[in-house]
């Protein structure tokens, strides 16, 4: 059963892409944690906080596959923390004295923010990106429809005559500057 469009078999495609969906899947959810860690662990090994070799053993063993979803679930299910069961999980593939510096002196809101943080950068990187592909279909259009007359409008009235071509280049010239910043 589906909760929504966006996870529905029959309109999810209409609301966002497989792509977008993968972004924020659980598994990448996880992921973008694991990675959080990993940082916080590499900076404060440059620091001198933690051992540089238990930051190196964090940083590769931060990857999905070391974790057991099916124990992460059950976890959230008798505590309700949104990071207690993945920790425990992460720790279980890492030696002890690396295990005990996973999430050291981070809050849960660190991580979880920085992992959201995360996937909105992945998230923003696919906008742009079909943003671009739009921009450059609509200058294809543009430069297309260059000769098609077709009606002006001014104040919800016809107006002078202009082109399709025209009309889209003006389209294209508000979005590069709403674009652009």
């Amino acid at each position: 059963m589906t909760s929504s469009v966006i996870d529905s078999a029959l309109f999810k495609d209409q609301y966002g892409t497989k792509a977008m969906r993968d972004v924020f899947s659980d598994e990448t959810q996880i992921q973008k944690w694991l990675d959080a860690w990993d940082a916080l662990a590499q900076a404060e090994a440059t620091q001198g906080i933690v051992p540089q070799k238990d930051a190196d053993e964090i940083k590769a063993k931060a990857v999905f596959k070391n974790i057991n979803t099916d124990e992460v679930r059950e976890g959230f299910k008798k505590t309700a923390h949104p990071l207690m069961p993945q920790i425990k999980s992460f720790t279980k593939s890492l030696s002890p004295e690396a295990g005990g510096y996973v999430h050291w002196g981070a809050t849960t809101q660190d991580i979880t923010d920085t992992g959201l943080v995360l996937q909105l950068k992945d998230a923003q990187a696919i906008i742009v990106s079909q943003v671009e592909d739009l921009l450059r279909d609509c200058l294809k259009q543009a430069d297309k429809y260059k000769n098609l007359v077709m009606a002006g409008r001014t104040h919800a009235q016809h107006a002078v005559p202009i082109t399709l071509g025209y009309k889209i280049a003006i389209w294209l010239t508000n979005s590069a500057a709403i674009w652009s910043g």
